[in-house]
């Protein structure tokens, strides 16, 4: 237990020293996979808006992606909770591709 203290506590330390560097201008950031064709689902890119990842992104002095703005228009895209049922989650857009599921 001793040496799980001691790594947490540089972990935290870490974390914290991650904001240190902020910029006037600070980067802009989006959480995006590529989910390709499957059995179970056609091919997409997933904006994930997890509200984890973005707590993340302003922990450090950076900017989220405002995706429900970015992303209003696109024809097909889906809106739904980062973890389901759970609007606090997050919200995760996905995207669909000219790849269609056969």
């Amino acid at each position: 237990e001793p040496l799980a203290n001691e790594l947490f506590a540089a972990t935290q330390t870490s974390y914290a020293q991650a904001s240190s560097g902020k910029s006037a201008t600070p980067p802009l950031v989006a959480w995006i996979n590529f989910n390709p064709k499957s059995a179970w689902s056609a091919e997409s890119f997933v904006v994930s808006q997890a509200s984890y990842k973005t707590r993340m992104v302003t922990d450090v002095g950076a900017t989220n992606l405002n995706a429900a703005t970015a992303l209003a228009g696109i024809a097909g895209l889906m809106v739904t909770d980062a973890v389901s049922g759970k609007p606090a989650s997050g919200k995760t857009y996905t995207i669909p591709t000219n790849g269609t599921k056969t």
